[in-house]
């Protein structure tokens, strides 16, 4: 069986949508399985129904609505097997263009709205491939707010970007059967690109980001406190032949409240992170590749706390169909084969490796209001 290796909770965070790049439509169903090496049942299956609208009323401005419908069943030893259906929350939001001193600029404000399962996750994380490698697919956070602003200072072909962001969190209640009072901490966000043009619509971007968190609440008082989060990335976008983005994410160390005082865990719970995901476009096919390492987090592996991290290989093929000039039809369908090290315990109480297989096959329809 697995282990944890921090409270569930902490991986809850506030994720704002972003608005399309103009008046457009899109609508997509997917289906998701795995399954796992254990033999006790560690599997499950989702049938995702997304939807995404992005206005644009006048130049410069922009409303977005983003949501999700998601049945799906999982099977874990400690839960049995679980049948789900529901909405995710739902995001709204909008995003308006301006300039300061010849300089563009955006401010970007976003609701997330309480439609969906706030328990879901808790209830289907025994089962779930571990969200160091994959984003769980069903996201129910409760009331959130986020406010972006970015400006753009312009070098002939090249563009550095500066962009802040805060995300408020309100209350959350994970677990089905208790009410927990808890209140995520609110994050602030910080990110630097350089981003630079080249012919044939290739483009070349380097960003360092930020996040820091505000302390967690549990019935008003100090709980949990994540350390910063920060991020460095590499990419090159070719629409018409070899695409490659490169990053690694490092997580510092997390702090709990105990009889008031705060107190730093022994050791970093969240091992830093490494990924690469190539592609290459052959006209309207598109073949990408994803490999992602999650070190070893830096508790001994006797120890609960340890996370021994592992590995993601992934490819995912995709073809669009344009129908008309202003509506695309897309195919595609991936597999991840993924190692969580040390992820599972034998009868002896050993720990051994988990391995996940990972499929998902999907349609999307995108048309331009």
């Amino acid at each position: 069986m697995r282990r944890r290796n921090l409270p569930f909770l902490i991986l809850f965070s506030f994720v704002a949508a972003r608005g399309l790049a103009a008046s457009q439509l899109d609508l997509g169903a997917q289906f998701q399985s795995w399954n796992t090496n254990v033999a006790s049942p560690l599997d499950g299956q989702y049938f995702l129904v997304p939807l995404t609208i992005s206005i644009d009323p006048v130049k410069n401005l922009n409303f977005y609505a983003q949501g999700e419908f998601v049945d799906g069943q999982t099977t874990d030893p400690i839960n049995g097997t679980q049948n789900l259906s529901a909405l995710t929350d739902t995001v709204v939001g909008g995003k308006i263009g301006f300039k300061i001193f010849s300089f563009d600029s955006f401010v970007d404000l976003g609701v997330n709205l309480p439609s969906g399962n706030q328990a879901w996750e808790t209830q289907t994380q025994e089962s779930s491939v571990p969200p160091e490698f994959v984003d769980y697919p069903y996201q129910g956070r409760g009331f959130g707010l986020s406010g972006i602003y970015g400006i753009a200072f312009p070098d002939g072909a090249t563009q550095y970007g500066v962009g802040l962001g805060y995300f408020y969190t309100g209350a959350l209640n994970p677990n089905a059967n208790s009410v927990e009072n808890l209140k995520l901490g609110d994050s602030m966000f910080l990110s630097l690109n350089r981003v630079t043009n080249f012919e044939a619509h290739q483009v070349q971007a380097f960003t360092v980001s930020a996040y820091y968190s505000l302390p967690t609440l549990q019935n008003s008082q100090n709980y949990l406190w994540m350390g910063p989060n920060l991020n460095l990335s590499y990419s090159w976008s070719n629409p018409s032949a070899l695409s490659v983005a490169a990053g690694v994410q490092y997580f510092l160390p997390a702090q709990t409240a105990v009889n008031g005082q705060w107190v730093a865990e022994a050791h970093n719970s969240l091992g830093a992170r490494f990924y690469l995901d190539p592609s290459w476009a052959f006209g309207n096919f598109l073949l990408s590749g994803r490999v992602k390492w999650v070190m070893a987090n830096g508790y001994d592996p006797s120890d609960l706390s340890y996370d021994g991290g592992g590995l993601l290989l992934g490819i995912e093929p995709s073809y669009q169909f344009p129908l008309d000039r202003q509506s695309i039809f897309k195919i595609s369908a991936s597999y991840d084969n993924i190692t969580a090290d040390g992820a599972g315990a034998d009868a002896q109480g050993n720990r051994v490796n988990i391995l996940y297989n990972r499929w998902t096959c999907g349609a999307n329809y995108e048309i331009k209001l």
